[in-house]
This record gives C-alpha cells, structure tokens and sequence, in this order.
C-alpha cells in the first residue's frame, strides 16, 4: 500500500544476491551501519552520503 503524498524512498538491497533489504527516505542514514542479508548471510555496510569537506573549505 502506497502513501498519499508522492514521497521519495531509496531501496537499498544486498550486494551479493540483491535481496531487498529496507527502504528509507533520502538523508534518512546518519550513521554508519552494517546489515546481515537474511537470504545469503553476508555483510553490508552503508555509510550516509555527505558533501566533499575540502569543497566547503575552499569556498570558504
């Protein structure tokens, strides 16, 4: 079942055998995070997104 508002969800799968593993909104991980895949056992880790540092600082 989707949600009245038309909002934007990231699915993130395994890498190894491409199973579904969450869908979160964008901006949503703030951490790193490490998940076991429930259908191959492997480990995925995840870090959020974040702009280049050395670009803020040169603009600065």
């Amino acid at each position: 079942m989707q949600s009245s508002n038309d909002s934007v969800c990231i699915s993130t799968k395994c890498a190894s055998c491409r199973k579904l593993l969450f869908k979160s909104a964008p901006g949503a991980i703030a951490a790193a995070i490490e998940i076991k895949c429930p259908r191959c056992g492997s480990f995925n880790c995840l870090r959020p997104v974040s702009p280049n540092p050395t670009a803020d600082r040169a603009a600065a």
